[in-house]
């Protein structure tokens, strides 16, 4: 099977799965996420995925807004996608913030890469362009529906200091370890939206959770697929 036979087939199987997902969102058909944060005491990198697209033609921006896109639009994004990630691609760093782009085949099988998170010109010149298209489709998706489930992704960062400033944990004991996160869904995902304020800045909000032991925290809406 040749390149173009392979993308038109793998294009056609993809549209059989989305005709009989009924208009809920099931699964990623294409993920462009930036997984790999860096953290240190109090400050931290936590990114929602810049774009996710669904079987059913959704496409989620920043975990914060959704847009329906035409079918078409919809292939053509997951044939670019297939022809990029085409052969494998890393060029990330160990310990370092990275990308992470995902275009699944069928639902067992996928295609990815993983691009080190500094300069895009850096990035191999096929996954530059898909970016470009990645970065317009997340602005228009960004101007959508607003999203807002009652589902949201806890991150806690152990805090090694006496911070200048503090609030008392309002919740619940915080998960154990240097860093956690907690997937919490319903009534307790709605009391964190109430009660913690998400980080704007590189340094989270603090607080204290006993005697001298200090937590930073944020938190983003989960994905249906999360």
């Amino acid at each position: 099977m040749d390149r173009r036979t392979f993308l038109t087939a793998a294009a056609g199987a993809f549209s059989v799965l989305a005709i009989g997902a009924g208009g809920v969102p099931s699964r990623p058909l294409f993920a462009w996420s930036r997984p790999g944060g860096f953290f240190a005491p109090g400050v931290g990198v936590f990114e929602p995925p810049p774009l996710v697209v669904y079987d059913d033609g959704t496409a989620y921006a920043d975990a914060a807004a959704s847009l329906r896109l035409p079918a078409a639009e919809v292939r053509a994004l997951r044939v670019h996608a297939l022809d990029a990630l085409g052969k494998p691609v890393d060029t990330s760093r160990p310990d370092r913030p990275y990308h992470d782009v995902r275009v699944w085949v069928d639902a067992d099988r996928d295609l990815s890469a993983r691009l080190d998170a500094g300069p895009v010109i850096s990035f191999p010149p096929a996954l530059h362009d898909l970016y470009d298209r990645v970065r317009r489709l997340r602005r228009r998706a960004l101007d959508g529906e607003i999203f807002r489930p009652p589902a949201v992704l806890l991150a806690t960062v152990k805090i090694d200091y006496v911070p200048d400033s503090s609030e008392a944990w309002p919740l619940g004991a915080p998960p154990a370890g240097w860093y956690a996160e907690q997937r919490l869904r319903g009534a307790a995902a709605l009391e964190v939206q109430r009660r913690l304020p998400r980080a704007t800045e590189p340094v989270w909000p603090m607080y204290r959770v006993g005697p001298s032991n200090y937590v930073a925290a944020t938190w983003r809406y989960l994905l249906p697929h999360e």
